[in-house]
């Protein structure tokens, strides 16, 4: 079974104090904050499973992530292995 990783969260940087704010209302602080090679920024969360990982799904501030897309169809990388 695999290692459970950190939770990775990239806002646009006029957003971080924004995407701080509600995560702090609903009790997800990031463990640490970086700064990505596209210049934004990235909040990290430490590795959860089970109930922690579903609250800070919950939580996540999809509204500001700054890597929201529409996947559509079933060619590479997105098809399912055989």
């Amino acid at each position: 079974m695999a290692k459970p990783t950190a939770a990775r969260f990239s806002v646009l940087p006029e957003n971080e104090q924004a995407a701080l704010a509600y995560l702090d209302a609903r009790g997800c602080a990031p463990a640490k904050i970086e700064r990505d090679v596209e210049g934004l920024t990235v909040l990290i969360f430490p590795p959860f499973v089970g109930d922690p990982l579903e609250g800070l799904a919950k939580a996540i501030p999809v509204h500001l992530s700054a890597k929201i897309g529409i996947v559509v169809g079933n060619a590479p990388p997105f098809s399912l292995a055989h």
